[in-house]
């Protein structure tokens, strides 16, 4: 029977793979260049990554990307499929300068779902039609449509559904190389994948093996995590430090124990349900997303109740239970919720937080877990309804539609928006035919003006730029970078190959002081605020009348709380947000870096002294003291010296060097720490004081 059948897998995964491609992108997006249905900053992140990585020269290892971002980072830490990205970077000859592939990405990953979804319906029962219909439930899933719309390279979920078809096919030809194909290749896609085949792949590998901890368990996982290893170094995973492939949101960035109940990611976001209300959750919740639908869960009733004498027909088979319940824990984290109900929230110490960090969105670990159950869940349907199965399943995909029916419209019915530009100024078009880069005056992962210049900066062919979202970087250079940029400033050098978007009005109010005398220009077009060097005659009365609206704060309270970004707030260059460690909700700024400032304006309010109100001074293990120099409009006061209990610094004569009209404090931090020296967190940022307020007398 499968002879006569062996090409309805592979045409029906083809078929489902266009029409859904079409649906989701839209027929006149279809193109190879077209990107009016990017309607996300992470898909237009992942083309900028791709973009500035196809257009360079090669490098080794063979995924450097320096380009985007200027931090040495490689494509697998961005959210661009990196085998696609090195292939087509190999054909770039035969291709036009604006080519992406992700459409292409999602017919592949629409195609291998259904294909391997069928293969694990087929193995477990035997039926064409059975496996035909079944097979679509794995096509609508949620978690894979849901991640269409911001991450691509996360919509292989087709790896998970192939490895649990190896591990159930035991008798095929090749196993192992096929086994470390999967992960190597999963490596290559996203590293989330790998580390969920790496842990079903020990899973399956420990039970299948009938002594356990056999000479044949450790030889084939020290073959794989060998060639892992090699394949991850050839790409570039490596090429940062191994503290920065740590990051944030473990306990944050989980599941919660309702994800499979639970119809929307997070609250005010769109339901995957007409019935099951929302079952309110936290934010960072969203990526334990996991909601099964209402023919699944319908599904799953009518097995309980069927079956509610003789419960052990519902078993699972105890390896799989063993790995859902595992990865369930991992997804869940340390902090439990039950809905809107926090249950345990345990307080890791850093021994264990920390290798736990590499998996910061631990709650995607639930993608496993949500398969194997949807497989379980399909397979003991079969089993018990042997009669009307094909009737019963197909109502129960019907359920499913139905409850799916406002997402599945949104997504692949409802025409796609057409993206408008809002980059109308004719500047722009001066800057991308005068400038070389173009770069944010201070370089973040998070960067507040990244949604306004991406599309500019994808319709333009610049050598490079600072602006990037990552998965990883090298936190530590991305802060001496933003340092080295302040001092630059600070004695007026300015790259003039670069053109420059002014992240916040901290700098903006800096730079309208440091740079008045010079002939670089401050121009405000578009909502956005553009340092150009050496283009101030270009500057409008618009411009000038905007830049004259920018005031620096004129003393009127003795007591200022400092909070960044503030419009009538007294920071200039050099400031950080007050977090540390795994703590969120400080107040207060960091100096970051060698040179933080303070700015204001001093007209009839007479000044003699001042007082720093610390809340941390942050020293080394050797407990030597933090050094800095303090500079009041230019002019050396003193050097001062802090030790971790110092809790104010105090700077008395404020009359002698204060003036009339504005003033410029700087505190030169001479040797700034990161609380990663301290092995007290991830955080690679040169810090030395954290300030809550400034008190003038």
């Amino acid at each position: 029977m499968i002879n006569k059948f062996k090409l309805l897998n592979p045409a029906l995964s083809i078929l489902f793979g266009i029409t859904l491609t079409l649906l989701f992108v839209g027929p006149s997006n279809i193109g190879f260049e077209n990107t009016n249905w990017f309607n996300s900053y992470d898909l237009k992140s992942d083309l900028l990554a791709f973009k500035f990585f196809y257009n360079d020269s090669w490098r080794f290892p063979l995924g450097l990307n320096p380009n985007y971002g200027e931090l040495s980072n490689s494509i697998v830490f961005s959210g661009a499929v990196p085998i696609l990205s090195i292939v087509f970077k190999f054909l770039k000859f035969l291709l036009p300068d604006n080519f992406h592939y992700f459409t292409l990405w999602i017919f592949i990953c629409f195609s291998l779902q259904y294909y391997f979804s069928f293969k694990i319906i087929y193995y477990l029962t035997k039926s064409n039609s059975y496996s035909v219909v079944s097979s679509v439930f794995f096509l609508l899933s949620p978690i894979l449509i849901y991640r269409l719309n911001l991450h691509l390279s996360l919509c292989a979920h087709w790896l998970i559904l192939a490895i649990i078809y190896l591990d159930l096919n035991q008798n095929q030809k090749n196993i192992l190389l096929k086994k470390i194909f999967l992960i190597v290749i999963s490596s290559l896609i996203h590293f989330y994948f790998t580390i969920m085949l790496i842990f079903m792949n020990i899973f399956f590998s420990f039970f299948n093996n009938k002594t356990k901890f056999s000479k044949n368990f450790f030889r084939e996982n020290l073959l794989i995590f060998l060639l892992l290893i090699i394949s991850m170094y050839l790409v570039g995973y490596f090429h940062i430090p191994a503290t920065d492939a740590l990051g944030f949101g473990f306990g944050y960035y989980k599941t919660n124990f309702l994800s499979l109940l639970d119809p929307s990611y997070s609250i005010n976001d769109i339901s995957w349900s007409i019935l099951i209300p929302d079952i309110y959750n936290s934010t960072g919740e969203k990526e334990g997303f996991a909601y099964l639908g209402l023919g699944v869960l319908c599904m799953l009733i009518y097995l309980i109740t069927k079956n509610f004498k003789n419960p052990k027909k519902l078993t699972m088979n105890y390896k799989y239970f063993t790995l859902c319940s595992f990865l369930f824990l991992l997804a869940i984290s340390n902090n439990i919720s039950l809905g809107s109900i926090e249950l345990i929230n345990l307080n890791l110490p850093n021994i264990l937080y920390a290798p736990l960090s590499v998996i910061r969105a631990s709650g995607r670990l639930i993608w496993p877990v949500y398969y194997i159950i949807i497989i379980f869940i399909i397979y003991k349907f079969y089993i018990i309804k042997k009669k009307n199965y094909l009737f019963f399943i197909t109502l129960f995909l019907i359920i499913q539609f139905f409850d799916f029916s406002k997402p599945l419209h949104e997504n692949f019915v409802k025409e796609k928006k057409i993206y408008n530009n809002n980059l109308k100024d004719p500047i722009w078009e001066f800057i991308s035919k005068n400038f070389n880069n173009i770069s944010s005056t201070n370089i973040s992962n998070r960067s507040t003006s990244f949604g306004l210049i991406s599309e500019f900066l994808i319709n333009n062919n610049f050598y490079s730029t600072n602006y990037f979202r990552l998965g990883r970087y090298n936190r530590e250079a991305a802060s001496k970078y933003r340092s080295e940029f302040i001092e630059n400033v600070m004695n007026k050098k300015i790259n003039k190959d670069n053109a420059y978007i002014i992240e916040n009005l901290d700098q903006l109010r800096h730079l309208k002081i440091l740079l008045r005398d010079t002939e670089h220009g401050i121009f405000f077009r578009d909502g956005l605020w553009i340092l150009l060097p050496n283009q101030k005659k270009m500057m409008l009365k618009k411009d000038i009348s905007q830049l004259n609206l920018i005031k620096l704060y004129s003393l009127r309270e003795k007591n200022i709380r400092l909070s960044q970004n503030d419009e009538n707030g007294i920071l200039g260059f050099g400031w950080s947000h007050p977090s540390y460690g795994r703590s969120i909700g400080n107040t207060g700024v960091w100096s970051e870096g060698y040179y933080s400032s303070l700015i204001f304006e001093s007209a009839d309010y007479e000044l003699d002294s001042m007082k720093v109100i610390l809340r941390k001074v942050l020293t080394n293990k050797k407990k030597d003291n933090l050094k800095i120099r303090i500079f009041i409009n230019g002019l050396k006061y003193r050097d001062i010296y802090l030790n971790s209990n110092n809790k104010e610094i105090n700077i008395d004569n404020l009359k002698e060097y204060i003036v009339k009209g504005s003033n410029i404090i700087t505190f030169n931090i001479l040797n700034p720490l990161t609380p990663k020296s301290r092995l007290e967190s991830i955080d690679g940022r040169l810090l030395g004081i954290l300030v809550e307020k400034v008190i003038f007398e």
